[in-house]
């Protein structure tokens, strides 16, 4: 596990190894991996600012206004969702990789791999 992601991205790279049951390359996916942990430590971080400020804020003229980071947690999710495609986390991805994925387990890796 990649010592530069905190701690929700930690418990994310524990959680796709092991949900992954030996579907993932460490050659060829950790990169994914690790991009897919550091949006989630990303989105931790920007909803711990939004949690701490408050939801709303005052805009520039005076007016109430959703907070800024708001704005980048919509695209980090953004971001998080084409990879959760990419890497079968939604019902559908994993039908159509559902091949792919029964391959890939006859080449075990897990976490310890790593």
């Amino acid at each position: 596990m990649p010592a530069s992601l905190g701690p929700v991205g930690k418990e994310i790279w524990r959680n796709v190894w092991s949900a992954g049951h030996g579907a993932f390359s460490p050659e060829t996916d950790r990169n994914l991996i690790l991009r897919y942990c550091e949006l989630y430590d990303r989105r931790a971080d920007l909803l711990s600012a939004v949690d701490s400020d408050g939801l709303m804020s005052v805009g520039s003229t005076g007016q109430p206004a959703v907070h800024p980071a708001m704005r980048y947690v919509e695209s980090t999710e953004k971001e998080l969702r084409a990879i959760e495609t990419a890497i079968g986390y939604t019902p559908e991805s994993r039908m159509r990789l559902g091949i792919v994925a029964a391959e890939a387990r006859r080449v075990a890796a897990g976490p310890e791999d790593f």
